[in-house]
């Protein structure tokens, strides 16, 4: 008897690209990517009911998982980079913006995240489960996840986004040393921005009104002084402005690209509440939950090419009921597959993630503004200083 369902063949083929050591790991994260998908849930216990194995009872299916989770000699991230490659293959020459945030679980564990921003989400890259109390870390913290990141695209560019935490003179310095990496950091006033003179350097005040725009070049940030460039708008409405720090010359592209960083809080989302209930886990080991974070990535990797191909093929309206997209892939993505289990339609044979920028945004309604460029409807200033940056 064949011990296997249309799904979980669908998903054993996604995933033989991995450089698996024992093909049995991967018969067992095929059923438990297959069990989160049928069950929507982070749980052994919620998985177990869709395996179809010798075993008969449930206990052994979930010690089956639980034998996988703690095995210290499967290298997650070396498996899931092989994954991610073989989808990334078709967009080779594009820029790559992925974001950099912190997630706390039970205030107990925190997750450090490095994401790819596609088409209003996020999909992990690479991230990092540590025992700490709170979302605020190091530079010595995630620069093993940077570094990996660097190894996995050696001759790509990227776009690093990241919120006010991260900006660590460590961590622009590493930008600043590192081929093809770029930065769009948010800072606050409190950092310290400095204008290089004839003897020496003048402590910089930033000129900025409510909707307004200002551009400063040349600059040094921190009171080492690191040559930066400066993006500064404040949005109408909004209670404060955005300050971002950049490498690279600053125009309304920096506070757009860095607008996107906010698709990995979403990602977060769908991870938890909106999505895959992380939250609702009982495990509380470290490395448990480092393996747990791939099962989640291979699904989200899974639901994301899925609903790339359903909008690609034009079917979209048979599972999002909008006019126009008013779902993200993920989700049409998901709710494919549950129609193709229910009708036995086909889903995808490889994973492949199409163009960066989503042909049709999704939006909630069709009143709903696009304000993704707002920066372009305000007046501008542009502050050029006399600051070479250092090589």
């Amino acid at each position: 008897m064949k011990q296997s369902t249309p799904l979980y063949d669908s998903i054993l083929k996604l995933l033989h690209h991995a450089p698996w050591r024992d093909r049995r790991h991967l018969y067992t994260v095929a059923w438990m990517v297959l069990g989160l998908l049928s069950s929507g849930w982070i749980s052994l216990s919620k998985w177990s009911p869709y395996v179809v194995s010798r075993a008969e009872m449930a206990q052994s299916v979930e010690r089956r998982f639980k034998r996988w989770l703690t095995n210290g000699r499967i290298d997650v991230l070396r498996l899931y980079a092989a994954l991610l490659r073989e989808a990334l293959k078709d967009v080779a020459e594009e820029p790559l913006l992925v974001a950099l945030d912190t997630s706390m679980l039970w205030d107990t564990f925190c997750v450090i995240q490095l994401a790819l921003v596609y088409r209003g989400r996020s999909i992990p890259l690479v991230w990092k489960v540590m025992k700490h109390p709170s979302a605020s870390v190091a530079f010595k913290d995630y620069r093993g996840v940077l570094g990996f990141a660097a190894r996995l695209f050696p001759e790509r560019e990227i776009i690093l986004l990241a919120d006010r935490g991260f900006l660590h003179g460590e961590l622009l310095n590493w930008i600043r040393k590192t081929a093809g990496w770029h930065a769009r950091i948010r800072c606050k006033r409190s950092v310290g921005f400095y204008q290089k003179t004839g003897s020496g350097y003048r402590k910089l005040t930033l000129r900025l009104l409510a909707g307004e725009v200002c551009y400063y070049h040349h600059v040094g940030v921190t009171g080492a002084h690191i040559p930066a460039h400066l993006a500064v708008g404040w949005e109408k409405g909004a209670k404060e402005p955005w300050i971002i720090v950049s490498d690279q010359p600053t125009n309304g592209d920096t506070l757009y690209e860095y607008g996107r960083r906010f698709n990995i809080e979403e990602g977060f989302l769908d991870h938890k509440s909106n999505g895959f209930q992380w939250e609702s886990s009982q495990l509380r080991e470290t490395e448990v939950l480092q393996r747990l974070c791939f099962i989640m990535a291979v699904a989200t990797l899974v639901l994301v090419c899925q609903g790339g191909a359903v909008v690609a093929s034009g079917k979209r309206r048979c599972v999002d009921p909008h006019w126009f997209r008013g779902y993200s892939y993920a989700r049409i993505g998901w709710d494919w597959i549950r129609r193709a289990c229910a009708r036995g339609d086909a889903i995808i044979d490889s994973l492949v993630l199409h163009a960066l920028h989503a042909p049709e945004p999704a939006r909630a309604n069709k009143r709903q503004p696009d304000r993704s460029r707002w920066m372009d409807d305000l007046p501008c200033r542009i502050f050029l200083f006399a600051m070479p940056l250092r090589s």
